[in-house]
């Protein structure tokens, strides 16, 4: 491994959004960040002199200018005494000083969706599942430049377009877009970086088109304005118009009246969501404004916008008005160069039910597909992927590193008693790990997840779980003395050289006999320790197959109890029954 400067900033952030202090030297500071279901934490303390730190503001700390992780503040402790005191386990001598502890919501991104499938690709259903989450909650797609992003767009509308979907003539309650021919663009202009006024359809004027999905900066200080930046609500209007904010406005104008001069107006796709009882529930906005996405030159707009970093993207009430089947979380993808973050899981499941957290959903599918792994970054972004290579190979240097490769069996489990969906079936079935039996004992838990029906499901399911909980858990820990900043919750890492081995027997069956021979762990938690200008970095492990800490827990700690399930699924919204599924 090569040595490396690691560089690191902690920022304060109020309640209302301004940062409010910067610093690149603290006394005493840990950043901890964990695997999905554990809270990160950012606890210590701030330098003399910072004054404003309440509860509600957000901390956010930075390795080498790359979000590490960022958190609420939960409790602060000013003090002042002449006397030394133990914080974290140093002793430290201070005046004045401020102590305080930040931490995230171990569960931020689980939001609770209600989906059936049948007969899917386990890739798909994942991607699926996260297109229905509400909140930022996304996986990125392969994005390089512009107009990658607006392309991709404009082919998945061309997909989805068809006759019967055509906005009908004289209103907006039926169908679902309109082409070029039933429009008079003479008027046609850029109102500002994300709304076009002046559109005629079918000989009528309509209200101006708010472009859905983005958001640009404001042409003038106004309460939008505000929302955004809250600093400019003491700006004079002469302020703003200096800033920054008015100038890429601007340049979202301008490249959005381009858009329209040189690509035209081909298609306007209007918001296909629909509510309970089958109407159009997004169309028009607060303002009287329609909402859709615009198509013109082989390009959507909404989307080159992004690419161009001239636009957000805005998910109105957490994507709650967005239709999973459009994808339209792409769109986080197109702020930058990205790579599919899902890959491809061939496995398909007859029928799977989601109901319940999408973690949850995740945490079933990744051992369902057969050794694939997930993972979620600070910026809520999901990898879903297979477990069959080192994601990095750490070669023992005693100079830069102390390691300990431990195991515990505490939560080993060899066999589950498996419970199906109550509703449609009646599938109990008994699995076991015969070598981890002969091995270590038997140790059985019982797993009742009613997302499951059929037994070829339930198959997929529980071996993929035996093949990680069946056997002792490593829990080993490395700390680079002098800091190490390429290292992120998920990767798997491989350890070689020196005088490294294992001291526990392999058994036979371990991890799907993936890593045979091989000292291979996944990370579960990173810590961070600065003080001064010194870093210190402690990485924690667990077992290359396992994404949260107790998966069979995990996976239906929000799943509907059994006498709620009837009720849980003829009262939801989108339900729709078919022997028992909703056929998505």
């Amino acid at each position: 491994m090569v040595v490396n400067v690691v560089n690191y900033a902690i920022e304060i952030y109020d309640t209302e959004g301004r940062r409010v202090g910067r610093y690149t030297d603290v006394p005493l500071l840990e950043a901890i960040r964990r695997r999905p279901g554990d809270a990160d934490e950012v606890r210590g303390l701030l330098p003399e002199g910072h004054t404003d730190l309440s509860h509600g503001y957000r901390v956010r700390v930075l390795i080498d200018e790359r979000l590490f992780c960022e958190a609420p503040v939960t409790e602060t402790a000013p003090q002042w005494s002449e006397t030394r005191k133990l914080i974290l386990d140093k002793y430290v001598t201070f005046r004045e000083i401020i102590e305080f502890t930040a931490a995230r919501d171990p569960l931020e991104g689980n939001t609770a969706i209600s989906r059936v499938y049948t007969n899917r690709s386990i890739d798909a259903i994942v991607k699926d599942a996260i297109q229905s989450a509400p909140g930022r909650i996304h996986y990125t797609v392969a994005h390089g430049d512009y107009p990658d992003g607006a392309e991709r767009e404009y082919q998945k509308f061309l997909a989805r377009k068809t006759d019967s979907n055509e906005l009908t003539i004289g209103g907006i309650d039926t169908g679902q877009w309109a082409g070029s021919d039933r429009m008079s663009l003479t008027n046609a202009y850029a109102k500002d970086g994300d709304t076009i006024a002046g559109i005629e359809v079918d000989g009528a004027p309509w209200p101006d088109l708010r472009l859905m999905l983005i958001d640009a900066e404001e042409t003038s200080k106004n309460a939008h304005a505000v929302a955004r930046h809250p600093e400019v609500a003491d700006w004079t209007t002469d302020q703003y118009n200096a800033s920054a904010y008015k100038l890429k406005a601007d340049a979202a104008q301008a490249a959005l009246q381009s858009l329209i001069d040189t690509k035209g107006i081909e298609y306007i796709e209007l918001n296909p969501h629909r509510d309970a009882s089958g109407s159009f529930d997004d169309r028009v906005d607060a303002y009287g404004r329609y909402l859709g996405l615009v198509f013109g030159g082989g390009e959507c707009f909404n989307a080159a916008l992004v690419e161009q970093g001239l636009a957000d993207v805005y998910l109105y009430q957490d994507g709650k008005y967005l239709v999973p089947e459009l994808e339209l979380k792409d769109f986080i993808s197109y702020s930058g160069v990205n790579e599919d973050s899902v890959q491809s899981a061939p496995v398909a499941l007859v029928g799977f039910d989601a109901s319940g957290g999408v973690l949850e959903a995740l945490t079933a599918l990744a051992y369902a597909a057969g050794g694939y792994i997930w993972s979620l970054d600070p910026t809520l972004r999901v990898t879903f992927r297979p477990a069959s290579q080192a994601d990095r190979v750490w070669f023992y240097d005693s100079i830069r590193m102390g390691v300990v490769l431990g195991s515990n069996s505490r939560d080993l489990i060899n066999a589950v008693y498996f419970d199906g969906n109550p509703i449609t079936g009646t599938l109990e079935k008994t699995y076991w790990a015969s070598a981890s039996i002969d091995a270590f004992g038997f140790q059985a838990r019982s797993l009742d997840h009613f997302g499951v029906s059929l037994e070829e499901d339930a198959d997929k399911l529980v071996d993929g779980l035996l093949d990680d909980v069946a056997y002792p858990e490593p829990s080993g820990e490395v700390e680079f003395y002098d800091g190490f900043a390429e290292v992120n919750v998920g990767d798997l890492v491989e350890f070689r050289g020196g005088v490294l081995r294992r001291l526990d027997r392999e058994v036979e069956g371990e991890w799907g006999n993936r890593f045979a021979g091989r000292l291979v762990t996944r990370v579960k938690e990173v810590i961070h320790r600065f003080s001064g200008s010194h870093i210190h970095t402690r990485v924690r492990f667990t077992s290359p197959l396992r994404s949260v800490a107790d998966p069979l827990r995990f996976t239906v700690r929000s799943q509907p109890r059994e006498t709620e399930l009837f009720q849980f699924r003829l009262d939801a919204e989108d339900v729709g029954l078919d022997a028992g599924y909703h056929l998505d």
